[in-house]
């Protein structure tokens, strides 16, 4: 309608108009005269961006499908503090109290967006009654036919607007409605916490006090409160279940972390199993060293999954911790039926029985005498059990060091477990034996952890080693040892922060910690925390230890003594580097100080460089140098200053040579740019060797010498394309001295190659009747 109006008005007013038009606001304002065309045309545009901006600011529907989920859940968690009480453990009560801060965070998000979308509703509602005054005001007499369509276009967009603010004013009705529920579950969610808060006060003073008998006096319930029990429990899991799905509908982005790690791990073992295989025979992997790995790896990518799982959220519902320990416990019983000895596996399959035992008694809120006295025996079995491990345990393939007090910690919480449910002290028993079980198995898993780790390493190295030609069987302890001792700091600390998660002290430590850590302190002008010390200093560690241990990664070794080796390119002192930058500016960045500060200590540390640390600047320039210039790689065969080996590493500040004696020399980066660098294999690893031989005075010289030739062509180090010279030194009247002058192939083996020739033309010689002097 609008088009056929601007067509008709052309003709009567596309002249007569001018080019721009000041606002209608301005026209009212100045002249109080209301021009029907401009009129038309600005509430056209309004309308249209009105319409949809409140559909827009309007769309309530996430809001509308999430609040009876959050209000449901209010509902039982009210349903379980005013009916169950005192039968609500501390576990589950922290579970309300985790769930109700998820809550309250979607409540106020909801609040504040609801706040603004009323807000804006209102706002357009104001704008659409003030366009429907202005166009109250508008008369158009239709006399010509271009004022017939103005005048009709007009009454449509009066109708539009009445429509409109209609439709605008029943989305604000809802969206108040709307606000006004959230609100009301806020407040709702608001008194929760208060409960929740005051039964966990209460809870803690009930601790000081038995909650049931001793157990010499206890007695029976009879079958009425046996079958309360028994629908109490069920209630409470099929609550738990309920409340677990919003959990994992709000934190669903910590299980793609575990997925991408597990994928992670697996397509690293399961490609190098598969390249070694296409390298070498699968015969000739180390099989005895990976012994955690298959090259399907499923079964330890779980366990590195589940291991790992309860960091990505330390306060969990407990419903959520149960079910990771539960499935931990299933993967590592099926991973360590193939990895462990019979003696040691049968042993975890007791720990696993009781570990079912003791979840199901502590599953009975009020369990009676006779499951209280079942509870006993196991807690002594599972102490009993405990002691027997620790005893026999020998650090090994199969545990670490640190399974070993572990496993004497759960015997004394297991005996003060079983001490504290004689007492009637139950919800101390439950606390305290599931820290004991858990801790346990989540040591285990760690010890696992660390094993499929580092015989990931393991294969890793020796798929390198085959694609590089030398033997994938090497000395892998000190290795395993260094890289052990590194996982082993970070596993204790894991385990640490679980065990203090299961006995509820960790968020009472944590928040000691964070304090003591984030408060700021100023020292002159520069303000910095503790925290911010000691994340500088662990990514400086960190740095220092990827540095170290990246060159693994590739197939290098510590006590590499392949004679075959081949050359490798300067990459490693590259990644090196590239590691070593990143660190350092990332411990900068995290430092606190402020740039101008650091510019300061570089300044002086500019100083420190002019005064006394000249070698030290001239020895890491040189290092890149060498990158890019690469006079030798890892592997040559150089002489440098008298002293002559294999390069073994190429670091920042020095390399290291191998020399023929097995020493390691450490030169300098700078001393290996300045100096003269002589490198037998640069372009090839030819070699000219050298004999000395001496023949009796009557031999026939010409025969000799074509016996000499021919056994060392036979040689199949021996360039055939260059025949060997044999020159006649000197004759003393006793022996005729020779030197036999010929090339080898491979500069590694030239004592080995020049003993087998040796040892060939003597055989041959000494068959033709020709004796050697």
């Amino acid at each position: 309608m609008l088009l056929l109006f601007l067509a008709g008005l052309l003709p009567f007013y596309g002249s007569a108009q001018p080019a721009s038009r000041p606002p209608v606001q301005a026209l009212a304002a100045d002249t109080g005269v209301l021009d029907p065309s401009t009129e038309v045309e600005a509430a056209y545009l309004t309308l249209g961006r009105l319409n949809a901006s409140s559909r827009r600011v309007a769309d309530t529907e996430d809001v509308e499908q999430q609040l009876p989920v959050i209000e449901a859940n209010l509902q039982t968690i009210y349903h379980n503090l005013t009916q169950y009480g005192n039968a609500l453990n501390a576990r589950q009560l922290l579970t309300f109290q985790i769930l109700l801060k998820d809550m309250r965070h979607d409540l106020t998000t909801w609040r504040t967006t609801l706040t603004g979308s009323g807000r804006q509703l209102a706002d357009m509602q104001q704008q659409l009654n003030q366009m429907g005054e202005r166009l109250s005001r508008v008369a158009i007499a239709p006399a010509t036919p271009g004022q017939a369509v103005l005048s009709q276009t007009l009454g449509s967009i009066r109708r539009k607007q009445a429509r409109t603010s209609a439709r605008v004013q029943q989305q604000h009705l809802g969206v108040s409605a709307l606000q006004n529920r959230v609100s009301g579950n806020y407040v709702h969610l608001l008194e929760l916490e208060d409960n929740v808060a005051v039964a966990l006060r209460q809870l803690g003073q009930r601790s000081r006090q038995p909650d049931a008998e001793p157990l010499p006096r206890a007695s029976a319930t009879d079958a009425g409160e046996q079958a309360k029990i028994s629908q109490l429990v069920s209630q409470l899991y099929a609550d738990q279940r309920q409340l677990l799905t919003y959990y994992f509908h709000q934190h669903g982005g910590g299980w793609g972390w575990m997925l991408a790690i597990g994928g992670l791990f697996f397509g690293w073992v399961y490609r190098n199993f598969r390249r070694a295989d296409q390298v070498a025979p699968e015969t000739a992997l180390d099989q005895q060293a990976l012994t955690h790995l298959r090259p399907w790896p499923v079964a330890g990518t779980l366990v590195v999954v589940l291991t790992l799982a309860p960091f990505f959220d330390l306060q969990a519902p407990a419903g959520y911790i149960d079910l990771l320990q539960f499935l931990l416990l299933a993967t590592l019983t099926f991973h360590l039926a193939r990895s462990w000895p019979r003696p040691l596996y049968g042993r975890w399959l007791l720990f696993t029985g009781l570990f079912f035992g003791l979840s199901y008694a502590y599953a009975v809120p009020l369990p009676g005498p006779g499951l209280r006295w079942l509870t006993l025996a196991l807690h002594l079995a599972a102490a009993a059990l405990g002691a027997v491990w620790a005893r026999r345990l020998r650090p090994g393939p199969e545990l670490a060091w640190f399974v070993g007090p572990v496993l004497w910690l759960s015997v004394a919480l297991h005996l003060a477990a079983a001490t504290a449910n004689g007492v009637g002290y139950l919800g101390v028993a439950k606390l305290i034996s599931g820290a004991a079980i858990y801790g346990v198995l989540q040591i285990i898993a760690l010890s696992t952890f660390i094993r499929l780790i580092t015989q990931a390493l393991h294969l890793q190295m020796q798929r390198s080693r085959l694609a590089s030609g030398a033997s994938a069987r090497f000395n892998f302890d000190l290795i395993e040892r260094q890289l052990h001792t590194l996982l082993s700091g970070v596993v204790l600390v894991l385990w640490l922060v679980v065990f203090l998660t299961n006995l509820n002290l960790f968020s009472t430590l944590y928040g000691v910690v964070h304090y003591l850590l984030t408060t700021p302190f100023q020292v002159g002008s520069a303000t910095f925390s503790l925290l911010n010390l000691v994340l500088s200093g662990g990514i400086v560690f960190l740095t220092f230890q990827v540095q170290q241990y990246v060159g693994y990664f590739f197939g290098e070794a510590d006590d590499e003594f392949q004679s075959n080796q081949e050359r490798k390119g300067s990459k490693m002192l590259v990644i090196r580097l590239v590691v070593f930058a990143t660190g350092f500016l990332l411990a900068v960045l995290v430092s606190g100080l402020p740039l101008d500060k650091i510019a300061l200590v570089f300044g002086a540390l500019s100083v420190g460089i002019g005064l006394g640390l000249q070698g030290i600047v001239n020895n890491l320039v040189s290092g890149v140098i060498l990158i890019f210039e690469r006079p030798f790689q890892v592997g040559d065969y150089i002489e440098v200053a008298g002293k002559t080996g294999r390069v073994k590493d190429i670091g920042i500040r020095s390399s290291k040579l191998i020399s023929m004696a097995g020493s390691e020399i450490i030169m300098p980066n700078g001393d290996l740019l300045a100096g003269h660098v002589i490198n037998w294999t640069l372009s090839n690893n030819h070699m000219r060797v050298e004999l000395d031989l001496k023949l009796a005075p009557n031999t026939d010289l010409e025969r000799a010498r074509q016996l000499i030739s021919e056994e060392v062509l036979s040689n199949r180090s021996a360039l055939q394309q260059l025949p060997p010279e044999i020159l006649l030194r000197g004759i003393n009247g006793q022996v005729y001295d020779l030197k036999v002058l010929f090339w080898i192939n491979n500069i590694r083996q030239e004592q080995l190659i020049k003993s087998e020739i040796l040892a060939s033309i003597h055989k041959r010689l000494t068959e033709e009747g020709i004796l050697l002097n």
